[in-house]
């Protein structure tokens, strides 16, 4: 057996570009040459995107195999009669996403799996050509795509079970990782009973919420992680979750050392979307 190398696992999920609040470039040409620039927020994200995150990676990347996951929702798309995206054609979406992408594909083997229809359109097109523009590994050989829905993914002896869709965050504080628990203590004991080796570590998306949970059943340790996002609150989650003032937004790298996990560190920043006024 081939000696495990130390490696470590990035997931960045949900960019939402194309979105007034998601991550976006400096500036975008549209296609009929309008120039679209950052408001505050994109200034902030793209900030700790290209100064901070990245280059974290890069940095504890020597010496450590480093493999990138895309986790859906690559691009915002046109949805719910929205009026906070920068452009309706989600071809440009996504030509965006993969622009940004783009060097980090060039430095690192990435995956892509499949987000929401509502954003990424039906079959996880727009996710689709995100991973066909930045030369993402395909996940079969053999066929032509070059997103997953569901990505089993095994990195240096350790098992990851990885997809956008999965269970909430916890709608009040004292209830985050409640239902990530049991979702991966499901997930354990289906593969237990079917005389499958469980995951290592469970990663699912869309709640735009950080949450990292570790499970141990009969004698399998797991790691359950909701990622952050690299969008701001929307309008929508104003609405659905007016009582929390913080969002998350960075991502996940997951330490590999000896076919075990060593350390999992979810890196974000805050920022509070909320306006205080003294009267």
């Amino acid at each position: 057996m081939p000696k495990l190398q130390s490696a470590q696992l990035v997931v960045v999920s949900d960019l939402h570009v194309g979105s007034k609040i998601g991550l976006m470039p400096t500036t975008v040409e549209l296609d009929d040459g309008n120039i679209v620039s950052q408001n505050q927020l994109q200034k902030d994200a793209w900030k700790y995107w290209t100064k901070e995150f990245w280059p974290y990676v890069e940095k504890r990347s020597k010496g450590r195999k480093t493999v990138v996951v895309l986790n859906g929702d690559g691009l915002d798309g046109v949805h719910h009669n929205t009026t906070q995206i920068w452009s309706n054609d989600p071809l440009e979406q996504a030509v965006v996403a993969a622009e940004i992408m783009a060097p980090i594909a060039n430095k690192y083997p990435v995956y892509v799996t499949r987000g929401t229809p509502t954003h990424v359109l039906v079959s996880g097109a727009g996710d689709e050509l995100i991973a066909r523009e930045i030369g993402a590994k395909q996940p079969v050989k053999g066929r032509k795509v070059h997103s997953s829905y569901h990505l089993k993914l095994v990195l240096e002896g350790v098992d990851f079970d990885i997809a956008h869709h999965g269970p909430s965050a916890g709608t009040r504080i004292w209830t985050y990782g409640n239902a990530l628990r049991g979702y991966a203590r499901t997930i354990i004991l289906d593969a237990m009973v079917q005389h499958r080796r469980p995951p290592d570590c469970i990663i699912r998306s869309h709640f735009h919420h950080r949450v990292h949970e570790t499970t141990h059943d009969y004698g399998h340790t797991c790691h359950a992680i909701i990622t952050p996002a690299w969008q701001w609150k929307s309008e929508y989650v104003h609405m659905v979750v007016s009582h929390e003032d913080v969002c998350d937004i960075g991502g996940v790298v997951i330490d590999i050392d000896d076919g075990k996990i060593t350390n999992v560190d979810i890196r974000t920043i805050q920022f509070v979307q909320s306006d205080r006024v003294v009267a």
